[in-house]
C-alpha cells in the first residue's frame, strides 16, 4: 500500500528565512493610555486565540447573538495557517493547506466565506526509497511495487489496531495502560521485522504529529489514525485529507471569518493572566481586561499551561498541559520556474526513511494563477533536530543535493527558496499538533477536553476527528460555542 501523502505545509519567507518575525510582535504602546477598543471590556464569552478554533467559536457565537471578544497574541489571525502571495501570481501556504472527504466543517466554512477549492496535483509515479534495498528508489504508481507487502503488513496491523479505539475514550482501549506504556519505536520492533520497513513505517504515521516514534506511545499513535479515519485516508490525495487546497491560500478564510467578526479580535494581545470562579471570568492581556462569563482557550495546550490562572486549575490538568509537546517540523519550500517533475512523470510525492528530507508533494496551483513549480519538502522530528543546528547554506545544500537525487539535476535551479520552523514562532512553539506523551492518555484520561469551571478548551489537539488538521480545529472551536450557549 503506496503512503505517499502530505500534510500540513508550512513555508515562509524570501530567499531564505527561517522562520524569523512571521508571528510578528504585539504593537509597541504609547504612554497616553492604550488605544481604542482596549482597557476594560465586558462580553459574555471571551475567546483567548484567533486560530481557527477560536474565530469558528467567535463566529458562531456571534451568529446566535452571544456577545464576544478574542484576544489574539500575535498582530494577525489564523494561527498555524500563514498565506503569502507568490511573485508574479499565486500564493503559498506557509501553514495548513489540505482539506479532504469528511472534512465538513471546513468546507463548510470555505464556502461561507466566498472560498473554493481545487485538487491538488497527484498525477504521475511517486518516489519511494526501498525496503528491500536502501540504495534503490522506486519509481511506481498503484500499491504494488518491490517490497510493498512488507509496507502493507505493517500499515494493516496499524490500522487493525486503531479500530480497537473509540477517539472518544481512548484510554478505555483494550490492554490500554499497557499500550499507552509502549512507544511506537518498541511497538514497531515487535512487529515489524524488517528494519528498513520499520523506519518507513514509523517515520510516515509518525509524522501526523510530526513526533518521534521514541516519543509517542502506540496506544496516542492509534488514537491518531482511528481519529484521522485510517491511514488512506489520513495519508491519501484522492478520496484522502490531502485531496483539495483553497484558491488563494487557507489564510484568506480565516481573515474573512474575523472580518465579519469585526472589532471582536483584538490583535497584539497575549494573554497573561485568567482569574475565574463560578461566576464568571476576567482574562488579561498586558492593555486589555475582558470580564466574561465564559473563557474558550483556543491555544496549544502547552501555551495554554502557561497563562497564569487564579485558582490554578485541577492537578490533572496542569499535569497534562506538562505532557502535551508540540511536534517538530521544518518545512521547505523550492520554487521553479515551471514544475518539471511533472514532463519527467512524476507527480511530486516521495518518501524517504534515509536522508534529511523525509517527504515531498506537489504544492503548485492552477495555472491560471502560476505556472510556476512549487515543490516542498518536510524535514520530521529527529532530522528537523540535527538540521536546525545546522548553518542555514549548509542545511539548504543538503536539501538541495537530496531533490537531484530524487528529481534530478533541474532541482538545483531554484529561483527561490524558502524554510519554516514553527517551533521558533514564540505563539506556536511547534506543528503540526501537540501530541500526548507516553503515559498520559491513561493517566489523565478525560482531563484532556473536560471544562474547568467557566474555562473551555478548543483547538486542534483536542478534536476527536481529524486532529492536526484546520477542520479538527474548527469543529472543537463550534463544540465550545454550542455548550457555551447551553450555559447563557
Amino acid at each position: 500500500m503506496a503512503r505517499i501523502s502530505r500534510r500540513h505545509v508550512l513555508g515562509g519567507g524570501s530567499a531564505l528565512l527561517i522562520g524569523a518575525g512571521l508571528d510578528g510582535k504585539a504593537d509597541a504602546q504609547g504612554t497616553q493610555g492604550p488605544p481604542a477598543g482596549r482597557g476594560r471590556l465586558t462580553a459574555d464569552v471571551c475567546g483567548v486565540g484567533a486560530g481557527y478554533a477560536g474565530l469558528a467559536a467567535a463566529y458562531r457565537l456571534k451568529q446566535a447573538g452571544v456577545d464576544v471578544i478574542v484576544l489574539e497574541a500575535r498582530n494577525r489571525v489564523g494561527g498555524r495557517t500563514l498565506t503569502g502571495p507568490l511573485e508574479g501570481g499565486g500564493w503559498i501556504d506557509y501553514g495548513g493547506q489540505w482539506v479532504g472527504p469528511t472534512q465538513d466543517r471546513f468546507y463548510e466554512l470555505i464556502r461561507e466565506m466566498g472560498g473554493q477549492t481545487y485538487p491538488s496535483y497527484a498525477s504521475g509515479k511517486s518516489i519511494e526509497r526501498s525496503v528491500l534495498d536502501p540504495n534503490v528508489l522506486n519509481r511506481f504508481s498503484g500499491d504494488q511495487y518491490p517490497g510493498s507487502n512488507i509496507l502493507k503488513a505493517a500499515y494493516d496491523k496499524i490500522d487493525a489496531l486503531a479500530n480497537t479505539i473509540d477517539p472518544n475514550r481512548p484510554w478505555a482501549a483494550p490492554d490500554a495502560e499497557r499500550l499507552d506504556a509502549m512507544t511506537f519505536t518498541e511497538w514497531l520492533a515487535a512487529n515489524v521485522p524488517n528494519e528498513n520497513a520499520r523506519a518507513l513505517v514509523g517515520g510516515v504515521t509518525s509524522s501526523v504529529a510530526c513526533a518521534s516514534p521514541s516519543e509517542i506511545s502506540i496506544l496516542e499513535m492509534a488514537y491518531l489514525v482511528k481519529a484521522c479515519n485510517g491511514l488512506d485516508k489520513l495519508f491519501g490525495f484522492a478520496g484522502g485529507a490531502q485531496q483539495d487546497r483553497v484558491i488563494h491560500g487557507t489564510q484568506p478564510i480565516a481573515r474573512e471569518v474575523a472580518k465579519r467578526l469585526g472589532d471582536t479580535v483584538k490583535l497584539g494581545a497575549p494573554v497573561r493572566r485568567i482569574r475565574w470562579n463560578g461566576e464568571g471570568v476576567e482574562v488579561a492581556s498586558d492593555d486589555i481586561t475582558v470580564s466574561a462569563r465564559f473563557a474558550i482557550i483556543c491555544t496549544p495546550p502547552h501555551l495554554a499551561g502557561a497563562i497564569e490562572y487564579d485558582p490554578s486549575p485541577p492537578t490533572a490538568r496542569v499535569q497534562l498541559t506538562q505532557r502535551w509537546p508540540q511536534g517538530l517540523v521544518i518545512k521547505v519550500q523550492m520554487i521553479y520556474d515551471e514544475p518539471y517533475w511533472r514532463a519527467d512523470g512524476l507527480n511530486g510525492a516521495s518518501l524517504d526513511y534515509r536522508t534529511m528530507v523525509g517527504e515531498t508533494a506537489d504544492s503548485g496551483v492552477p495555472e491560471q494563477y502560476s505556472r510556476k513549480g512549487i515543490m516542498t519538502g518536510f524535514i520530521y522530528s529527529a532530522q528537523a533536530r540535527k538540521a536546525s543546528a545546522l548553518p542555514a547554506a549548509e542545511r539548504k545544500k543538503i536539501v538541495l543535493d537530496e531533490m537531484v537525487q530524487k528529481f534530478g539535476p533541474k532541482a538545483a535551479n531554484v529561483i527561490e527558496y524558502h524554510e519554516m520552523n514553527w517551533s521558533m514562532q514564540q505563539w506556536t512553539r511547534g506543528c503540526f499538533t501537540g501530541f500526548l506523551t507516553p503515559g498520559a492518555t491513561t493517566l489523565f484520561r478525560s482531563a484532556v477536553r473536560d471544562p474547568v469551571g467557566p474555562l473551555y478548551w478548543a483547538g486542534t489537539e483536542n478534536s476527536t476527528l481529524w486532529p492536526s488538521f484546520i477542520d479538527g480545529a474548527i469543529r472543537t472551536g463550534e463544540l465550545a460555542a454550542k455548550q457555551v450557549r447551553a450555559q447563557l
